[in-house]
């Protein structure tokens, strides 16, 4: 990088990265594991090798000004060390249980029952491609089709999976919340 340039300010792929909000652009590919006398990078299997990806050393006070951009992190410190968790789209536990009852305590796109796989709530149409954050965007999903559903374009998604994209649209215009 070149002396002066931010992280948050490098290309990404199609687009600048903005200077304001980055969780909706930036996505996990890999973990940099340090401490005592282990160290580590683990990276995803389709992330790009090392080769290809910016290496950079964060200051404090770049880190501070990163996660102070990336979805209203919640900053945790503990014993020398920092944790935060995004919170900005954070969905509450009643919310959840009403969309759960609304669809029938099952997964929406594979139909596996709460019970046989840990239930979560899928944004339909993904924050990022401008999804909305409320029960009318909301599925049940198992942590295994919201994992790989991820910020995947909905029709992409059930035309990969045999789905019926209307049904979904449908049912969301429709469903009755408890």
């Amino acid at each position: 990088m070149a002396s002066g340039e931010r992280f948050y300010m490098l290309e990404l792929r199609h687009r600048p990265a903005v200077y304001g909000d980055l969780g909706n652009i930036l996505k996990i590919e890999g973990l940099v594991v340090g401490g005592e006398s282990a160290q580590g990078i683990f990276m995803l299997p389709d992330s790009p090798s090392l080769s290809e990806c910016k290496i950079a050393r964060l200051s404090m006070e770049e880190w501070t000004d990163f996660l102070a951009r990336t979805d209203s992190p919640e900053v945790l410190i503990g014993p020398a060390k920092a944790f935060y968790r995004k919170v900005r789209y954070e969905i509450s536990g009643a919310v959840q249980q009403k969309i759960w009852v609304a669809d029938g305590f099952k997964c929406m796109y594979c139909g596996v029952a709460m019970g046989k796989a840990p239930l979560s709530i899928d944004h339909f149409i993904p924050l990022e491609m401008g999804g909305v954050n409320d029960t009318s965007n909301f599925l049940s999903a198992c942590k295994n089709c919201n994992k790989k559903k991820g910020s995947m374009d909905p029709h992409e998604w059930c035309k990969d999976r045999k789905l019926e994209y209307s049904f979904y649209v449908d049912y969301l215009a429709s469903r009755k919340l408890p």
